[in-house]
């Protein structure tokens, strides 16, 4: 069976390449840059050691270096599966949910029919374009000058005109040749009612083209310019052209502007001004039209490359959206496939700020977007407070509940620990700094004087030093450990106040330092004593003497074993605890992950015992956290 170019288009465009192959095989960490859209393999076709397989995933393309093999999805399905060119288009078709066309023959017809739409609304545009600078669009050339646009803004956007009246567009289609049928089926024109005559979409209104990934004119998108107009805003309905689920406002412009600036992802803008403004400056931007952005939308996102940013409004309105992106988004988090959150000042949208302050304020108000669980943390921290423990504990049970809607294992585990040890810190009362009466930072010369004798005799502890301290410890004696793992000290549960100030005085100088230099217990003591935190200072002045000569080679290894029994092992040990119930009622899919999580959490264990054996040490479980 011949298939036509314009079905083919409409199911790689459905389809990601990375993920179809990703299933078959395993991407190569160190070359492959998922955020970029860009991977690599050992070829499934020839035998090899180095990855030289390669897939495009914005193209939807593969290419060995190796063996030379290359093509389309459909060619990797084919090579991959052992199918035919029919059964490869079939079995993609399903994945995609695109319906096959019956037969040559219909599918032909479609093809010719499909081509009268797009000519019907891509001559739809040209006289919508006409009609702005005509007598009748003197109103809305006024309204759109007031918002900075000139000609040649409005033809660089496709920006046009619809005037009043209710067949002006169809009597102008009609002219050229296109039947009622069709200017229905382009979506450019309503059905009547009870018998009334059929009427265009848009009268009186400003117009945005809307295309497709290609660049060609599907749909519209049309402004009001009067205050009362029953809706501000009006979309093309659903068409053959158009599904509003599937579409980005200027979605191929911005991949094209990803490309030329290299920026880390698209923008996510709430409308079309909002879009035009991040794109006038140098912003690669992009919008749902008419409607909450879908699943399929975040997944066409993450296929551009990067790291998208949303951007809301920031007001009430633009917050409930943000919720709604953010929940939508959670079940897809993982790697490469990740999101950050922008709001704008309140009262102000991104058109605004941009006829306002000037292009250069957008790129700050990017700036200022935070990752993913960043927002969920601080959404549910506002939504329950933490002024009492019933407060706390909802706040931690939600939180906990976010995190297990995250399809990705290790993606999920890694968020329910950070989540968990941001909540645990968050409850925690917090001291007020300690305010020196002389400046100076946390080398100064002129800072307050060391714990003296009495004081370090009143906080000593008797009890056995807890297994979180030893880390610590480790991580300020060796500068190879806290440079690489210092990320991992912010996911220890530590309840100990003290050796909580010591952690993050750690991380914070770390994140300070210049390149070569290094952190030692006097810069560290000294700089929780200017920081009000004396007792955490004594503290170190008791641990034990550093060992003498150079760090031991295997010190970093060891350090990462023991520290992911105390950070990994808790967590795989609380999904454990859900799957368990689910395995008793049954789910299949529960129990194969269950016996995963089982063998994992052996190994950790294992690797804590081997290190702890060659040291000559028993950490307990109890110890665990401090």
């Amino acid at each position: 069976m011949r298939f036509t170019d314009t079905f083919l288009k409409q199911v790689r465009d459905r389809i990601s390449i990375a993920d179809y192959a990703g299933r078959k095989l395993a991407w190569d960490k160190r070359k492959t840059r998922a955020a970029a859209g860009d991977y690599w393999a050992c070829c499934p076709f020839h035998q090899e050691k180095s990855p030289s397989f390669h897939v495009l995933d914005q193209k939807g393309i593969f290419n060995c270096f190796g063996c030379g093999e290359k093509g389309d999805i459909f060619g990797l399905a084919m090579k991959l599966e052992g199918l035919s060119f029919p059964e490869a288009v079939k079995m993609l078709c399903e994945r995609a949910g695109v319906p096959l066309p019956m037969d040559e023959r219909e599918d032909r017809a479609e093809d010719d029919r499909r081509k009268r739409l797009y000519a019907a609304a891509a001559k739809t545009a040209r006289l919508y374009a006409d009609a702005l600078g005509k007598p009748e669009g003197r109103e809305a050339r006024d309204y759109l000058k007031g918002r900075g646009f000139d000609a040649d803004l409005c033809a660089r956007f496709g920006i046009g005109y619809a005037p009043g009246g209710y067949t002006w567009l169809i009597e102008k289609l009609k002219a050229e040749g296109f039947t009622i049928e069709e200017i229905l089926a382009a979506g450019l024109a309503r059905a009547g009612e009870d018998g009334k005559r059929p009427s265009d979409t848009f009268h009186d209104r400003i117009t945005f083209e809307i295309t497709d990934s290609s660049g060609k004119v599907i749909a519209f998108g049309g402004r009001a310019m009067k205050k009362d107009a029953k809706a501000k805003y009006i979309n093309s309905p659903e068409c053959a052209l158009y599904s509003k689920s599937r579409v980005l406002y200027r979605l191929k412009q911005a991949r094209e502007l990803l490309a030329k600036t290299k920026a880390s992802g698209l923008v996510v803008g709430e409308g079309y001004l909002d879009v035009i403004a991040f794109e006038r400056a140098g912003i690669a931007a992009v919008a749902p039209c008419g409607t909450s952005l879908t699943e399929e939308q975040l997944q066409m996102l993450w296929r551009a490359g990067g790291e998208p940013v949303f951007c809301f409004d920031g007001d009430a309105a633009g917050k409930r959206a943000a919720e709604r992106a953010l929940d939508m988004a959670l079940p897809h988090l993982g790697p490469g496939h990740t999101l950050k959150i922008a709001y704008a000042p309140a009262g102000e949208d991104p058109d605004d700020i941009y006829r306002r302050a000037g292009p250069e304020a957008l790129p700050e108000l990017i700036a200022t977007a935070v990752p993913a669980s960043d927002a969920l943390f601080e959404r549910e921290k506002a939504r329950f407070g933490l002024a009492t423990p019933e407060a706390r504990a909802a706040f931690k049970n939600a939180l906990k509940e976010a995190a297990n809607r995250i399809a990705d294992a290790d993606t999920k585990r890694l968020y329910f620990t950070d989540l968990m040890a941001r909540a645990d810190a968050a409850s925690r009362p917090q001291r007020a700094p300690y305010q020196p009466g002389q400046g100076g930072g946390w080398q100064s010369k002129n800072a307050p004087p060391a714990p003296t004798a009495e004081l370090k005799a009143m906080t000593a502890i008797t009890r056995p030093r807890p297994a979180a301290e030893g880390f610590l410890r480790e991580a300020c004696d060796n500068p190879g450990v806290l440079s690489r793992f210092s990320d991992w000290l912010d996911r220890l549960a530590i309840r100990d106040q003290e050796l909580d100030a010591i952690r993050h005085a750690l991380v914070s100088l770390s994140a300070e330092q210049e390149h070569g230099e290094t952190i030692d217990r006097a810069g560290l003591s000294l700089h929780l004593t200017q920081s009000g935190q004396e007792r955490a200072a004594a503290r170190i002045s008791r641990w034990p003497k550093p060992r003498a000569g150079a760090p031991d080679a295997g010190l970093e290894a060891e350090w990462l074993a023991r520290v992911t029994h105390q950070v990994v092992l808790p967590a795989i040990r609380e999904e454990l605890a859900e799957l368990a119930k689910a395995v008793e009622q049954g789910d299949d899919d529960a129990f194969v992950r269950f016996q995963a999580l089982g063998r994992e959490a052996r190994d950790i264990e294992a690797r804590a015992r081997d290190v702890n054996n060659e040291d000559g040490t028993n950490t307990a479980a109890g110890d665990l956290v401090a």
